[in-house]
């Protein structure tokens, strides 16, 4: 089974409305106790879809920041801007956090149009509602996912070359049980520390000029559904490696940087496993 050791009462409140963007009160306090991540155990992808003019999107980097404070490696987070609240507005809200795969992801899945802030957990609920969920949600939903042992091991070990600004990654992908499902292969890239301008609703004044911006997903290595592994039928034991090169951005600053790869069934969407190495540790 999972790390988890122990894990205490949720308490939960529930609000029969939500407005884009509106303050939404946390429905519930936890407390949980985590240990290590031990080798080849289960990691949960956490997609936070979010914009920086969406005032009350902090509250949600702020809960995906103490539930990897939580659970450690075995939780990986993305945020990923798309969406009208992370359309340039003009004035100080012309940084581009977009990309090309998160607004395909976003178009697919519905979480802007649904009102931001929200996310997916491993994307587990598609193609209902389900899968869109509240900040206040997260926690509860991580926790039920880590409960199942991995199914998937992925290793990850990029390479940098800084004369030409260049990156090689090499992945690893090995099958901990037999999985009768076809199965794509994610690589993307993300960049943490920014620091732009953010609308947050409870500062004063509202408009944040220094505000961090962690875990942005830069791009993807692996289009937007991924690379196909190429079977329906895996053993328990296989082992499928795969490389993958680019030159990194100008503007990126790679020291800030992290490659995550992620498992998910091509049929179901959902992902599988997960795994997050930084480029320079």
């Amino acid at each position: 089974m999972n790390n988890l050791k122990y894990f205490f009462a949720f308490i939960f409140t529930f609000s029969n409305t939500f407005q884009s963007c509106d303050v939404i009160e946390v429905p519930f306090t936890e407390e949980i106790i985590v240990d290590e991540c031990a080798e080849k155990c289960k990691k949960i992808l956490l997609e936070d879809y979010t914009g920086h003019k969406c005032g009350n999107c902090p509250r949600a980097a702020e809960k995906a920041e103490e539930l990897k404070e939580i659970y450690g490696d075995q939780l990986i987070p993305i945020a990923i801007h798309a969406g009208f609240f992370a359309s340039d507005f003009g004035g100080n809200f012309t940084t581009d956090f977009t990309s090309i795969t998160g607004n395909e992801w976003d178009a697919f899945f519905g979480n802007s149009a649904a009102g931001n802030p929200n996310g997916m957990v491993n994307r587990v609920g598609y193609p209902s509602s389900e899968h869109i969920t509240q900040h206040s949600q997260w926690a509860q939903k991580v926790d039920e996912l880590l409960q199942s042992d991995a199914q998937i091991y992925i290793e990850i070990e990029p390479e940098f070359n800084i004369s030409s600004n260049s990156l090689t990654i090499e992945t690893t992908t090995e099958m901990l049980e037999s999985i009768s499902a076809p199965l794509s292969l994610n690589v993307i890239l993300t960049e943490s520390n920014i620091i732009a301008y953010q609308t947050d609703y409870d500062a004063d004044p509202q408009e944040i000029a220094d505000y961090e911006h962690n875990h942005v997903m830069r791009k993807s290595l692996t289009g937007s559904w991924g690379l196909d592994l190429g079977q329906s039928d895996y053993n328990n034991g296989d082992v499928i490696s795969n490389t993958f090169s680019l030159n990194l951005d100008e503007d990126w600053v790679v020291e800030n940087m992290s490659v995550i790869a992620f498992v998910s069934n091509i049929n179901s969407y959902q992902v599988i496993q997960a795994e997050e190495t930084y480029i320079i540790e």
